[in-house]
């Protein structure tokens, strides 16, 4: 069975050995005698309130947690820069245009390795409406690209990765094949179908990705999008993602693990999670478009530590034989309906444990404050860690309040 999960802003979590759980609401209701009758009347306003009280022990890992390169994304599906479309495409007349604008686009970006031996080093794709120069191999490496008989996104798209196959860049002065520093793979794009049907043809790979082979957070950098060397804006670009997601392999000690959840202390809420959905349950089906609404990223805080690391939620797991499809038991997180309507009986629980969405071509933990199904939307209320000299370990008791719209600095 999976341990318990505290879901971060972040998407991350924070996994949690549990020796008891319990889960407790009140129903808060409005009782009073009527006079004469002799009888009592109540009412009911559909108001609960709940906590959830985890007890269990940190100890020492056993084994490490693999690190993780850095990656970043190009999704020649999908609009981005100052005006973003449904589709990159969408936002030309013609092909004879869109090759004209890509004419001079540069997007650079540096390795985990260049980046480690810290003498500038870094690689610069640069596309070309015509004949493309020689390969450039130094300091700083550049690579061209003739697009100019690609005759849709996807066409592109397969130039550039033959490109990046063949391609090289010097690494700590050492000149090194890019598939030596990247694991490079083609797929879909996050809005394929609508590309390919306002462009009349079919599509597989508009999404190129680049994985640092080597990990750590240190590949985690700012990737650069301009056009003709000189810093001119690129206003209809594809989507470029930084360079995100490295992290270091990781062993903890029980005290690790122990300052990991003292670190909240000072978590931020970051302004308000809201859902409309939620409070209109399933009353009223209302559009993804107004389903959610997360100040932070209007703020331009979702990235502040403080804010990143702020528990949104707790993954319970559980195994279901109600909701299985083939009579084996299956892995379920535990749940909570909030919202006029809503319903999750065991056999109507089908979200799989520790679920995952595609946002910005990256792969992520749902907040379940703006997505319901997916975890139980929680805040933390008390957590209290104590250490035990006689069997030489901590124990922890941790409180926690299933609330479903937060707002807070």
């Amino acid at each position: 069975m999976p341990m318990i999960q505290l879901l971060r802003r972040d998407s991350s979590v924070i996994e949690l050995e549990a020796e008891s759980i319990s889960f407790g609401f009140n129903r808060v209701t409005l009782t009073y005698p009527v006079a004469i009758f002799a009888t009592r009347m109540g009412m009911d306003l559909n108001q609960s309130d709940m906590d959830i009280v985890i007890e269990g022990i940190f100890s020492d890992d056993d084994t490490v947690t693999p690190g993780v390169g850095a990656a970043f994304h190009l999704d020649l599906s999908r609009g981005g820069g100052i005006s973003p479309a449904s589709t990159w495409f969408n936002q030309y007349s013609s092909w004879s245009v869109a090759r004209a604008d890509l004419d001079g686009v540069e997007i650079t970006f540096s390795s985990a390795s260049q980046i480690n031996a810290n003498l500038g080093e870094d690689i610069t794709i640069r596309l070309k409406n015509g004949t493309a120069a020689s390969a450039t191999v130094a300091t700083n490496s550049v690579f061209e690209i003739n697009i100019s008989g690609a005759a849709s996104s996807d066409a592109v798209a397969d130039l550039i990765l033959s490109a990046i196959n063949g391609a090289s860049a010097k690494v700590n002065t050492v000149t090194t094949d890019l598939n030596d520093i990247f694991t490079v793979t083609q797929s879909s794009g996050q809005q394929t179908n609508l590309s390919a049907s306002q462009q009349s043809s079919t599509f597989d790979g508009e999404m190129i990705t680049l994985i640092n082979k080597t990990v750590g957070i240190s590949g985690n950098s700012t990737v650069n999008v301009s056009k003709d060397n000189a810093g001119q804006e690129w206003a209809k670009q594809f989507i470029v993602t930084n360079m995100s997601g490295g992290k270091e392999s990781l062993i903890m000690t029980k005290e690790d693990k122990v300052q990991d959840v003292l670190n909240l202390a000072n978590m931020s809420a970051g302004g308000a999670l809201i859902s409309p959905q939620i409070l209109t349950g399933s009353v009223i089906d209302l559009p993804n478009s107004v389903a959610s609404f997360d100040t932070s990223r209007f703020l331009s805080i979702e990235d502040s530590s403080v804010v990143a690391k702020y528990i949104v939620g707790i993954r319970v797991p559980y195994e279901s034989l109600a909701s299985s499809t083939t009579g084996a038991r299956v892995l379920r997180q535990f749940l909570i309906p909030a919202g006029p309507g809503t319903n999750y009986p065991a056999e109507g629980n089908t979200y799989d444990y520790d679920p995952t969405v595609t946002v910005d071509n990256k792969t992520i933990r749902p907040n379940p404050f703006l997505e319901q199904g997916v975890a139980i939307p929680a805040i933390i209320k008390g957590f209290t860690p104590s250490y035990n000299a006689g069997e030489g370990h901590w124990t922890y008791t941790l409180t926690m309040s299933p609330i479903e719209q937060l707002v807070g600095l």
